[in-house]
């Protein structure tokens, strides 16, 4: 298995491809959709603690085997991250699919329009498994129940983790820094 930090680094890298490929002004739609999926994660699910009510009414009607899953802290943190994880997985994929938000204006032509697709594509690669990977962390990886951790982080993995968007952030000013940048992308979109 590889340090996560390797594959942190090439996922973000096929982000960026991605953005080279599908232009400056649709990756920035999938951006405001991975800004709001960022916001109702943590102000929602975590803040106001939406995902510990869903669990404990899972736990109250499910089975057995199913409300174990649910109960126990470890085996809790696991579906907490898993259930995260595919919230963003879906928001990404619906924000990728079919008829996107779109961005006006015409992009630049040449190197200066490459490398603002690679950059928006790398900075939606960077919230998004960031994202992810803060999560992991901050529940201290429970996919190691499942085999997938390994380990202790390297040297490069900690300086990394640092500079995740939600490690950057003052736990007090992620909601207002989150809603500034839905609300700027969504003013950018508008203006013409």
């Amino acid at each position: 298995m590889q340090p996560i930090e390797v594959l942190w680094i090439s996922l973000v890298l096929i982000f960026g491809a991605i953005g080279l490929v599908r232009g400056f002004r649709r990756e920035l739609g999938v951006t405001t959709s991975v800004f709001v999926a960022m916001y109702i994660i943590s102000q929602w699910f975590e803040k106001r603690a939406v995902m510990d009510m869903m669990l404990g009414k899972a736990a109250r009607v499910a089975p057995a085997a199913f409300s174990a899953l649910v109960t126990e802290d470890p085996k809790r943190a696991l579906v907490r991250c898993a259930f995260y994880t595919l919230f963003m997985a879906f928001m990404v994929f619906i924000s990728y699919h079919g008829e996107t938000l779109t961005f006006d204006g015409t992009p630049p032509k040449g190197l200066a329009g490459l490398l603002l697709n690679l950059m928006v594509g790398l900075l939606n690669g960077y919230l998004i498994v960031g994202t992810i990977w803060y999560y992991l962390d901050k529940y201290n990886y429970p996919t190691r129940l499942l085999g997938l951790y390994q380990g202790e982080l390297s040297p490069l993995a900690q300086t990394l983790r640092s500079f995740l968007l939600f490690n950057l952030i003052p736990s007090n000013l992620v909601e207002p820094v989150l809603i500034f940048f839905i609300l700027f992308l969504i003013i950018m979109r508008v203006i013409r």
